[in-house]
């Protein structure tokens, strides 16, 4: 960071600096066609690639990898009828398990997690099954959670998300890359979801028009506040409320988080209305903890 430079070339630059590196593209790569050609072996499947590296939202070193396994519809039923989800995830972990034997594989709520790279990156890798067209995107269930099943359209999601970001004149995905890095800015992430992120920005329209980073980067702060982090609703009616955190607790931290960083980023808009680039950019590194 320049301390004297005008704020809006930090923050340009700062956007060039969390992109992912050729290194992790190029990792991210070879970890889908491994597991890929595992589970094609086991199971009637292809995989996608969908989540932040689907959208461009991806940030250098912390961005896991997101896959959809899509199964037939005879893989997830049993006697005619559905089977829990949690047992699909559970035929997905132990098929992983017996072809990569010294690699950090675990079950959580929606995913298979495959820990690759010393740890560094992750692969999560989710089940889904074919459901039902809407509007010519196709919609598949995936893992709720707890036990049961619950509807998602990646395809439609990210033509949603680059339709807007289109309309943005490509900074709606950028902005929502600060906001990764900011979550990330520290040694405990501040536990917002990153599909919440993507999504409520996409949908707010916050980025549209001559805007610099700065501001879009406060107004998305200032978004966050007004709707105390609270889930909204798909907006393509798809995959009902897209939560900000996963419990109440994570919430109130989430919360916490946000006062903090809109206070300083009010300042620091405030400071660059003035010319006092000095101060406005002491202001946006205390939002990113040191990290801008």
């Amino acid at each position: 960071m320049q301390s004297r430079a005008n704020p809006q070339r930090n923050m340009l630059a700062l956007t060039r600096r969390v992109q992912p590196q050729p290194t992790e593209v190029a990792r991210t790569r070879l970890h889908l066609a491994t597991v890929r050609a595992r589970l094609k072996a086991s199971f009637e499947s292809r995989i996608l690639l969908i989540g932040s590296h689907s959208r461009g939202t991806a940030i250098r070193w912390h961005s896991d990898v997101d896959a959809l396994i899509l199964l037939s519809r005879d893989e997830a039923r049993w006697g005619g009828r559905p089977v829990s989800s949690r047992t699909i995830l559970n035929r997905v972990r132990e098929d992983l398990e017996d072809r990569f034997k010294f690699t950090d594989i675990r079950g959580d709520q929606q995913a298979v997690v495959v820990g690759f790279a010393s740890g560094d990156q992750s692969l999560d890798v989710v089940p889904g099954v074919f459901s039902s067209f809407n509007d010519g995107q196709p919609i598949y269930a995936i893992p709720d959670g707890a036990g049961d099943w619950m509807p998602t359209s990646p395809m439609a999601h990210n033509k949603y998300f680059s339709d807007a970001a289109a309309r943005s004149i490509g900074k709606l995905p950028k902005v929502v890359q600060l906001l990764k890095w900011w979550k990330y800015a520290r040694a405990q992430p501040i536990p917002i979801q990153s599909f919440h992120l993507d999504m409520l920005l996409a949908a707010s329209e916050l980025c549209v028009g001559v805007k610099p980073y700065t501001h879009c980067l406060y107004l998305a702060f200032k978004l966050l506040r007004e709707r105390e982090c609270a889930a909204f609703r798909d907006p393509l009616g798809i995959a009902g409320l897209i939560s900000a955190a996963k419990t109440q607790a994570q919430r109130e931290t989430l919360l916490n988080a946000v006062d903090h960083a809109l206070y300083h980023a009010q300042a620091a808009v405030a400071a660059e209305a003035l010319k006092d680039f000095e101060e406005a950019n002491r202001q946006w590194d205390i939002v990113f903890n040191g990290q801008y």
